[in-house]
């Protein structure tokens, strides 16, 4: 938001400085960015009179002036064309700096002495181009400085707003909050003007609102007799200042009107329209031209400004460019409304459309100041354009709903403050900010009305931030806070989730951090049978679906490794996966995944290469299963479809399903164009948290232990873990650690049968195992294994 010191004090007779208004301003949280002297570079431009305009003699493009500037006389070459003796011009005089940059120094040109510059406008900072010098009006006091005559003799300030604070997108607003801070009061604006209600007989415009929820209220009015011209130098100067062109008078009054109250208005060629005027959506397909001179295709979500034949403008965001202000024009319907921030922020969005229009509108703009805006505007217009009013009509569609008042508890507002402020001061503060006391007794509890242009206020502690911002945040005493410091309560998912994070990456896994949502397509690759959460309002329709698995962004980021060569992957993921219920809730639930392919180790001289194979993700999965503390972990040969269907494993632990583990199944390898296999694991954090709560730590024992190797032959189809907890089960107390060191298949053995070597330690936490004891465990062993898997003994290996 950028105004001007003098345009702010047309508004407020205040004594502050250009820098003490930023000071205040930015101290009460709305931060100016920028002072800027607008004379400054023009301290040494000064009008002078030509009193001769002579040929050069030796270049036949320039002429040689004789400038009277008050008792002086200079010379100076000039090279435009358009002044004459009696002109009054700007002249630089040497040592001046102008705005861009250039500093006038005397010369020589052509063998003439030139001592100093006449300047154009694009040379003193004001337009982009000039065609020649500025020639000054002959009332300009000669020998004077340029800068008042250009409405330059001012400070810019420019504040950066926040989103809440739309009351403050106008100079009004900002006056209205030095006033409050400052406790002064604002000078209203004369408004007077008089009606003649033959205008609305003799041009009847009536106004439908037929979307109030888009629009609650519009405000308009006829003037007829208008002549079109350029604007004054006063508004052409005061617009461009704050980086607004000028484009004609009656246009450049709904500018400055909307910079000045912060309520966007508009001007229709009466001639043009074909009343009744509706406020309506978009027809699916309907298009407008607007201002900026593109085509737009609408949709009915778009709110409209129509007649009975066609649209008009886009409600809120930019006129349409064939109802538009002209030179033509003698007849005007000024407009001033008030439209859904929501509606105008999602149309503009839409439509890529930027204007200082929507700026406003989206962010809400004074409901009860409608009827003012339009006032002011009917005054300005005439007074720049001249012409007869009509009287203004008002249309209320009856969805507009005032905020109720909010309670406010002094006490409490004084603790959450941290100041002790007399209820009297209280009250006095929150009246400068417009905030009207409605409940008459003193209780506990007093309600106010705060203003109708400060939506941004809706609750006690809005209230208790503004009585802070007026007081002055500077005043406020810094105090530690004193209270019980409670111990923090670790989180046992989060140190799960740590812990993983450690092992795999001590196992050489890197992290990758997808998004949660997934292509809906390849999902259903992998869990067709599961119907995931849809996005209303998805990135793209890549990411059109919440996920179910880990699996699927772990698999797009492989994708991308392998095609750009890197080969060698080991990547694991932390997040959250969104499961949908039967009852249409969805249940979130955190998950650990991980993916290897490619080389199980590195090109080396010593070592030969050798792909990674299901057993090295086993290997990685129990050794992070060990990293939780769980080693008593079952391998169950089954899993989920889109493994590989002799390649993967479920996780247990007792009843408990953890995961699952395995290779992509082909068929997935060759769809998803991979020219690796796929190794995924997948790990019910939750639950993993839930089952290690009931693992405790193993004893050590001081007592040495006892190791005995077996080779047992048994059937082929038969799985090593379920010997292996056979073996553990027959003395759990004194077995310490049962391991499979060996898998043997082929000669000596009768056919259909493997030979499994397993090593068992044993040990007692109480005393030294004899020889005896060990003897019967290691028999007990045998006899397990005969009569559950009908188990031979090769004998000791």
């Amino acid at each position: 938001m950028k105004f001007t010191h003098r345009w702010l004090k047309e508004h407020l007779e205040t004594p502050l400085t250009p820098h003490d208004v930023a000071a205040r301003l930015t101290l009460a949280g709305l931060e100016v960015s920028r002072v800027e002297d607008l004379a400054q570079g023009l301290d040494k431009v000064q009008v002078g009179f030509l009193e001769a305009v002579d040929p050069h003699p030796d270049a036949q493009r320039l002429t040689v002036c004789r400038v009277r500037v008050g008792e002086e006389r200079l010379q100076v070459v000039c090279g435009a064309t358009n002044h004459r003796p009696g002109d009054k011009v700007a002249v630089a005089r040497v040592g001046a700096h102008l705005p861009g940059g250039m500093e006038i120094a005397q010369s020589t040109i052509r063998g003439q002495t030139s001592a100093g510059m006449l300047c154009s406008l694009s040379e003193l900072g004001l337009a982009t181009s000039s065609d020649g010098i500025l020639i000054l009006p002959p009332t300009a006091p000669e020998g004077g400085p340029v800068a008042p005559l250009l409405g330059r003799n001012d400070h810019l300030l420019e504040v950066e707003l926040t989103p809440n604070r739309g009351d403050c997108l106008g100079v009004l607003g900002i006056a209205r909050e030095l006033a409050a801070l400052t406790d002064q009061a604002l000078r209203p604006p004369a408004i007077d003007f008089s009606t003649d209600p033959r205008i609305n007989e003799s041009h009847p415009v009536q106004v439908r609102i037929e979307d109030g929820v888009a629009c609650p209220r519009y405000a308009g009015r006829v003037i007829t007799g208008v002549r079109i011209a350029p604007s004054p130098p006063w508004l052409r100067q005061r617009l461009e200042a704050v980086g607004l062109r000028a484009i004609n008078n009656v246009v450049d009054a709904t500018n400055y009107l909307m910079l000045d109250l912060g309520q966007p208005l508009h001007a229709f060629d009466l001639a043009t329209l074909a009343p009744p005027i509706v406020i309506r959506g978009a027809w699916d397909g309907e298009t407008l031209t607007t201002l900026d001179g593109v085509s737009r295709t609408l949709t009915p979500e778009m709110t409209l400004i129509a007649d009975s034949r066609r649209p008009l403008a886009l409600a809120g965001i930019m006129g349409g460019a064939e109802s538009g202000v002209s030179e033509t024009t003698t007849t005007l319907f000024l407009e001033a409304a008030c439209f859904n921030p929501l509606r105008i922020a999602r149309t503009g969005r839409h439509l890529g459309i930027q204007s200082d229009s929507r700026h406003r509108f989206e962010r809400g703009v004074d409901p009860e100041g409608l009827r003012r805006a339009l006032d002011r505007l009917t005054r300005l217009v005439l007074d720049l354009a001249g012409g007869q009013a009509g009287p203004g009509l008002l249309v209320d569609a009856g969805t507009l709903r005032p905020p109720p008042p909010i309670p406010f508890r002094h006490a409490r507002a004084m603790q959450l403050a941290g100041v002790d402020l007399p209820r009297a001061e209280v009250q006095a503060l929150l009246a400068r900010l417009g905030c009207r006391k409605v409940s008459s007794e003193e209780g506990e509890t007093e309600l106010y009305q705060p203003p109708s242009y400060r939506l941004d206020l809706r609750r006690e502690e809005d209230l208790v931030e503004e009585i802070i911002r007026v007081y002055g945040y500077d005043r406020v005493p810094s105090r530690l806070p004193v209270g019980p410091v409670a111990p923090p309560v670790a989180d046992p998912l989060a140190a799960v989730a740590a812990c993983g994070r450690r092992v795999l990456v001590g196992l050489g896994y890197l992290e990758a951090i997808n998004f949660a949502f997934v292509n809906a397509g390849q999902l259903a690759a992998f869990t067709p049978e599961v119907i995931p959460l849809p996005l209303l309002n998805p990135i793209s329709e890549e990411q059109g679906v919440m996920r179910t698995l880990l699996a699927p962004g772990l698999l797009e980021a492989a994708r991308r490794n392998l095609s750009r060569g890197n080969d060698r992957l080991r990547l694991f993921e932390v997040g959250r996966v969104f499961l949908p219920e039967a009852d249409g809730a969805v249940a979130e639930a955190e998950r650990l995944g991980g993916l290897l392919c490619g080389s199980a180790t590195g090109r080396a001289w010593h070592t030969p290469a050798r792909a990674i194979d299901f057993f090295d993700l086993k290997g990685d999965v129990t050794a992070l299963l060990a990293g939780f503390g769980l080693g008593d972990i079952t391998y169950r040969p089954e899993g989920p479809a889109f493994l590989h269907p002799g390649r993967k494993a479920a996780l247990l632990r007792g009843d408990v399903a953890l995961g699952w583990l395995g290779q992509l199944h082909p068929a997935l390898q060759v769809r998803f164009d991979l020219p690796l296999p796929l190794f995924l694991f997948e790990i019910d954090l939750e639950r993993l948290v839930t089952t290690a709560k009931e693992a405790s730590a193993p004893t050590i024992s001081r007592y040495p232990a006892v190791a005995r190797d077996f080779a047992f032959v048994v059937d082929v189809g038969l799985p090593a873990a379920a010997l292996m907890q056979a073996i553990g089960q027959v003395a759990p107390d004194l077995t310490r650690a049962v391991n499979l060191f060996d898998l043997y298949t082929g000669e000596h053995l009768p056919p259909g049968r493997k030979s499994l070597g397993v090593e068992v330690v044993f040990q007692a936490a109480d005393r030294t195992l004899t020889d005896a004891e060990v003897q019967g465990l290691v028999d007990a062993i045998v006899v397990a294994a005969q009569r559950q898997f009908a188990a031979t003994l090769r004998g000791p290996a």
